[in-house]
């Protein structure tokens, strides 16, 4: 049986079985292929939109909303309609949820197996970075770290129903997160002199790396860590410094590390299967030193020697990609078909191959959003995946989009999470999902806990920031925070975009207590005037640190 088979089985048990019918549309979805079931009108309105369950009417016309519910004890505004099925019992919230997380889905003919729930993203109770959460690393579907921009590194054993915080630096920004087991584990940073965290004992201690050779990134972007010996590091996304890489061999008390630019300008994400073989993503131009990202292209580099040599998959396509464009994040489903995202401002694109990564094809991403500036990428099979990111050149829309066919089509996918930058996955098939955002996602079918859906709706206030929400200003911008009693300390860090520090506004010990504003003048710590943009403020008063995007016009 086929999902669309089983969506018509829902039906007919709906009106009390395949032989039984109803009156004045008759049991429409008998006999239909499921093109024609995808086209199909009823009372000349179109029976389902695809990709978008809640906007179906099918849909609204099993939970009776308008225009259908009319003969409901209290009918909802609008209706003219009854609900279906007229005068039997509604259509139980289970078969309700499948059907309409199959249109979400595409309307697939995929395999249905007897007990399959429908598979659902929604924000967990993992704190709000108003920036986002960079990463996150799950040991299974219930153990996981995340690391944000609020400058935490926090634990949960539940899925992200709850968390501890493990590690809070109010200098730090944290990039990414790996581990090799239960205890074993690194976290990157784009933090000059603290790039390198490790823990031996699962993250109840976190121990700045000070063994690091002279040639390590001065910023770690990308972390593949292989087993407990063997981890890599890549960086930066900075292009006014070297691109570099580094490595352990014996579980990072020594560490090599080596230019990469004879290969590439900026360095993102990577990913190794053994001491030997892994890829890196990033870009490169023909500049000897680029000041900008404005003429890079992608690559993707192979090497099958631990990094002493590599070899770029994509050179082929140099003619195909447009400048100011390169590579984020990749991600391999199994050794033959792998997706690399392409960060690009003004346009969203993806990279796929089916061989193992010796050759790759890039699709555009086409959802009527013209989804850009892509950053995370995830798929739970050849087909089916999604990408997200800032969403556009301003890094406001920060929105996500969902692919049914590979990467050929895309839906505007925006209820999965904004702002995404990783997804982690487990089962084959995938039975649970993250991905890290503005919070953390979570990917299942299990009912979401009462506190986490009241979490959901409620209004996102911080305890020092009187509104989390993004800020816009022309020239000068300003907040008001709230400082406690007898607090020690009142820090005020801000970053760019791409989470370069840029000006300590504030470092004060013994602040006063109570509102305060907070005015900014767009200039860095030398005083110089920095370009229009987003920047990221971070508010930290002793062990509490919040975030918040600002954009200053």
């Amino acid at each position: 049986m086929t999902r669309y088979e089983r969506v018509v089985q829902i039906l007919d048990e709906s009106i009390g079985g395949s032989n039984v019918n109803i009156g004045v549309h008759g049991a429409f979805w008998r006999g239909l292929s499921r093109d024609q079931f995808v086209a199909k009108k009823i009372f000349n309105r179109d029976l389902v939109v695809v990709g978008n369950g809640s906007a179906s009417n099918l849909v609204k016309a099993l939970k009776g909303e308008a225009p259908f519910g009319a003969d409901l004890p209290n009918p909802p505004p609008g209706a003219q309609f009854s609900r279906m099925p007229a005068g039997l019992p509604a259509v139980s919230e289970a078969d309700l949820a499948f059907i309409q997380t199959w249109i979400d889905n595409g309307c697939p003919e995929d395999p249905f197996t007897p007990g399959h729930a429908a598979l659902r993203w929604r924000p967990t109770n993992a704190p709000v970075a108003s920036s986002r959460t960079d990463d996150i690393w799950f040991l299974d579907p219930q153990v996981g770290w995340a690391v944000n921009s609020n400058g935490q590194i926090v634990h949960t054993t539940d899925g992200f129903n709850s968390w501890i915080e493990q590690l809070h630096d109010p200098e730090v920004y944290f990039r990414c997160i790996g581990f090799a087991s239960a205890t074993r584990g690194w976290v990157g940073t784009l933090t000059s002199g603290k790039t390198l965290f490790a823990t031996h004992d699962g993250g109840r201690t976190w121990t700045q790396a000070a063994n690091l050779p002279p040639l390590a990134p001065s910023a770690v972007c990308g972390l593949s860590v292989v087993n407990e010996a063997v981890a890599f590091a890549s960086g930066t996304n900075f292009p006014n410094r070297p691109p570099r890489m580094m490595k352990t061999l014996d579980g990072g008390q020594t560490w090599t590390a080596w230019d990469m630019r004879p290969w590439a300008d900026i360095l993102i994400d990577t990913f190794f299967t053994s001491s030997d073989r892994g890829w890196v993503v990033g870009g490169k131009t023909d500049q000897p030193v680029p000041p900008t990202r404005d003429n890079v292209k992608p690559v993707v580099l192979f090497t099958e020697d631990g990094g002493a040599t590599w070899m770029n998959r994509v050179a082929s396509l140099q003619n195909e990609f447009p400048a100011g464009e390169w590579g984020w994040k990749i991600q391999f489903l199994n050794d033959q078909v792998g997706f690399v995202s392409l960060e690009n401002f003004h346009q969203g694109a993806i990279l796929k191959t089916t061989d193992g990564g010796l050759t790759w094809t890039r699709h555009v991403v086409n959802d009527p959003q013209q989804n850009a500036n892509l950053e995370g990428i995830g798929f739970v099979d050849e087909n089916h995946g999604w990408v997200g990111g800032w969403g556009d050149a301003e890094f406001q829309r920060r929105s996500s989009s969902e692919t049914f066919d590979g990467g050929l089509t895309w839906r505007d996918a925006n209820e999965i999470g904004k702002a995404i930058n990783r997804f982690r996955f487990f089962g084959n098939p995938v039975t649970v999902g993250y991905a890290s955002g503005k919070t953390v996602y979570k990917y299942s079918s299990e009912p979401v806990p009462a506190a986490v859906a009241a979490l959901a709706v409620a209004p996102r206030r911080g305890r020092l920031l009187e509104d989390l929400a993004p800020l816009e200003a022309v020239g000068r911008a300003s907040m008001t925070i709230m400082v406690p009693a007898q607090a020690s300390r009142l820090t005020v860090r801000i970053w760019d975009r791409f989470g370069d520090q840029v000006r300590t506004l504030v470092d004060e010990p013994h602040p006063p207590s109570g509102s305060r504003t907070l005015v900014w003048d767009r200039t860095d710590d030398a005083g110089q005037t920095l370009p229009a943009g987003y920047f990221i403020w971070r508010v930290t008063i002793d062990q509490t640190s919040e975030s918040r995007l600002v954009r200053v016009k």
